[in-house]
């Protein structure tokens, strides 16, 4: 899965209603809680097939890094 699919993947699922681009900080979303993040997590294992653990989701400040965390876990 490309970048750009799982991104969209993540705006649907967290159902994110604002434009957003890699440079967006997830606490600066109004719709990026606790709940997003456990969905997150749950879309790297269903789209991705990879265990990516809370504490690594919780360390992403912007979508790059959360998209980063993908692209190094499936490599």
């Amino acid at each position: 899965m490309k970048r750009a699919e799982f991104l969209q993947e993540i705006i649907d699922t967290v159902e994110i209603e604002d434009v957003i681009n890699e440079n967006t900080v997830l606490d600066d979303l109004e719709e990026w809680d606790s709940l997003a993040s456990i969905t997150t997590l749950a879309l790297f294992k269903q789209k991705l097939g990879l265990n990516v653990g809370a504490q690594e989701v919780k360390k992403c400040q912007t979508v790059k890094e959360l998209l980063d965390l993908g692209v190094a876990k499936y490599e």
